[in-house]
């Protein structure tokens, strides 16, 4: 066998080790498919989903800090036991209030600067809807957004707030970094947040859900090992040449 054509052979073998490796992707002991049915929208890879609470803001300079646990990954349905199996994915966040502008009667369009979010992988499971309890573990992700937080409520600033909004974010570290610094989304961002509140929350926060969407990757390290193992096959065939 030439150089050349065992070059080639081992190029295939690298294309189809990638392939098997964007199958399943575990990091921390997080596990997700990226090539799964319920990876939602289709053109991307991963979509995640879970609860959250926060406080209420009503003047601007007010400081909003949040908490929550991830309970979908890929899914339609829970499947926290699959993709975090003898764990929990929990975040904490924190923003700041910029604005309200009155719409129409009660509904005002809001504002957030400086969302920043952190979130964790913890092997002891505790989560208890606290703080404390989802601030645990390992730094899984971090990221922060591009630009403000957006979005429309209705009796905003009242302690009754109902609303969604959404915003673009780009990863600035933790474990799963590697995976998901794509800039796959608009202007170069890495994912896509849209979250909802409504009142309901105990000790009188405010309650809801969140959906984190955007493309994850292999694990950067396992690309560099096969890569390497590529080139000491080129440099044996050499040899033996």
């Amino acid at each position: 066998m030439n150089i050349k054509k065992g070059l080639a052979i081992g190029l295939a073998a690298l294309g189809l080790s990638l392939s098997a490796q964007a199958s399943d992707i575990n990091v921390g002991g997080v596990v997700w498919d990226p090539d799964s049915v319920n990876a939602f929208p289709a053109a991307e890879d991963f979509f995640s989903s879970g609860n959250l609470f926060e406080n209420v803001a009503a003047q601007p300079g007010d400081i909003v800090n949040g908490f929550g646990i991830f309970d979908q990954m890929n899914s339609d349905v829970n499947n926290a036991a699959a993709f975090c199996p003898g764990c929990e994915l929990t975040f904490t966040f924190s923003m700041e209030l910029v604005s309200f502008t009155p719409v129409s009667g009660n509904i005002s369009a809001f504002e957030f600067k400086d969302l920043a979010i952190n979130i964790f992988v913890d092997h002891n499971p505790n989560y208890a809807a606290t703080s404390a309890s989802s601030s645990e573990g390992n730094l899984w992700l971090s990221l922060v957004a591009d630009g403000n937080l957006t979005g429309l409520g209705t009796d905003l600033g009242t302690g009754s707030d109902t609303g969604t909004g959404s915003a673009l974010l780009n990863v600035t570290g933790g474990l799963a970094a590697g995976n998901f610094d794509t800039n796959g989304e608009l202007n170069g961002t890495d994912m896509v947040l849209s979250s909802s509140f409504q009142p309901g929350g105990p000790n009188g926060l405010l309650k809801g859900g969140f959906e984190l969407t955007g493309n994850s990757i292999p694990e950067p390290a396992s690309i560099a090992l096969l890569g390497l193992g590529m080139l000491g096959f080129a440099a044996s065939r050499k040899r033996k040449a």
